[in-house]
């Protein structure tokens, strides 16, 4: 038999770009929650809800009540996303020993099929590589985003200081409290503060490149799996070769794989259907305000290059997920065709008639995430796009 995997293949050797990074912000499952792991994630903790307190104090007393509406937006944009990082780390504790398990299963998924034949190996490596993808692109994304915002503020100190009229540049602009504000350009306070949004800047990436891959690779993986079954189930009833004994095995041994595929589903949905329903709502309003951030740049004749890599940040947030998970749909509604069409009403023995009844009747049901109110597919996040855009144009009808 060919061996298209590797002896060592496994969930973090695979998708270590995910796993580093959640081991970097020590939210990955395997990492023991000890007397050292609470004292990091206290003070992970505590520095972020810093920022968020200083973002809310800027929109609330100073950006809104100056009419600075562009300003209000940005660090809107910045507040949800700090509120969004914190919520998926509270997730991944919360449902820690579920996320284990499902880790679990897909590594014993990869260890059995090392004994399967060189198709379907193919199809496990096929879908393991589309996984190996999702991370890339969102460290690229992220990396790029958040590497911006820290550069430009070095450049242009480091240009003031080289015309001679040297300048401290924040990372972020921001209006602190009064105590903080009047001192911010002390170079110990500017150090200080600097270091803090450079920290939330990298835990932020860390959170995104970590956290989003993880529950489309799950999904590939179930796709992977289901085109596994509707490999067998093509070929089970088109050789002659087997015995009514030998079909009934193989159907047996289809159906609990089959049951093992639509628990993973459940799990999933029952751990991240209040997430995506998040998600797509922060999404709807994080699209308009990036948006209403780079225009007004536009007409002040600056070029907002921060938040232009931002706003495709904010589109593959939402985009990701309901790409495979309308892929995984997709793929539920091949293996029920498969099912229908495998040959089963040439085969002589009766008895496994009402097992492929029972298997059409359960595969009706769509094989895909959803959110609390709706499917996670492309249907969604078209939706979502219209109200983002509804949104921008009031925006624009009332700031601009």
């Amino acid at each position: 038999m060919s061996k298209i995997l590797d002896e060592d293949m496994n969930f973090d050797k695979i998708f270590w770009i995910a796993t580093t990074a959640m081991r970097l912000n020590r939210s990955h499952p395997y990492v023991a929650r000890d007397k050292i792991w609470r004292n990091q994630f206290i003070a992970i903790l505590l520095l972020s809800l810093f920022c968020f307190i200083f973002l809310l104090y800027s929109i609330l007393f100073h950006d809104i009540q100056c009419g600075l509406f562009a300003d209000a937006s940005k660090n809107a944009i910045m507040a949800i996303v700090a509120f969004t990082i914190t919520y998926k780390y509270y997730i991944l504790l919360r449902y820690q020993d579920s996320v284990t398990e499902l880790i679990r299963i897909v590594d014993d998924d990869y260890e059995l099929a090392k004994e399967f034949c060189e198709e379907e190996q193919r199809i496990v490596l096929h879908y393991s590589k589309r996984g190996v993808k999702v991370c890339q692109y969102w460290f690229i994304s992220a990396c790029s985003t958040s590497a911006i915002f820290p550069l430009k503020a070095l450049m242009l100190m480091g240009k003031s200081y080289m015309a001679g009229e040297f300048q401290l540049v924040p990372l972020f602009e921001l209006t602190y409290p009064w105590i903080l504000e009047d001192y911010k350009t002390v170079p110990i306070i500017f150090i200080t503060l600097f270091g803090l949004a450079l920290f939330f800047d990298v835990y932020a990436t860390s959170m995104y490149v970590g956290f989003d891959p993880i529950v489309p690779i799950f999904m590939l993986h179930l796709c992977g799996q289901l085109d596994i079954l509707n490999l067998r189930i093509s070929k089970m009833f088109s050789d002659t070769e087997h015995s009514d004994e030998a079909v009934r095995k193989n159907l047996t041994e289809i159906i609990l794989k089959l049951q093992d595929v639509y628990k993973f589903i459940q799990v999933i949905k029952t751990n991240f259907t209040v997430l995506y329903e998040f998600m797509m709502k922060t999404t709807t309003f994080l699209l308009p305000l990036t948006a209403f951030q780079i225009t007004e740049s536009l007409r002040n004749g600056e070029i907002n290059i921060e938040f232009i890599g931002f706003f495709t940040g904010v589109i593959l947030h939402f985009y990701i997920p309901c790409y495979y998970s309308d892929l995984l749909m997709e793929t539920g509604e091949k293996f029920r065709l498969a099912i229908y069409s495998c040959g089963w009403e040439k085969h002589s023995d009766m008895r496994t008639l009402p097992t492929i009844l029972f298997m059409l009747t359960r595969a009706i049901k769509p094989v895909v995430i959803s959110t609390i109110f709706c499917a996670i597919c492309l249907d969604t996040f078209a939706q979502m796009c219209r109200e983002a855009y509804s949104i921008f144009n009031l925006m624009n009808a009332a700031w601009a």
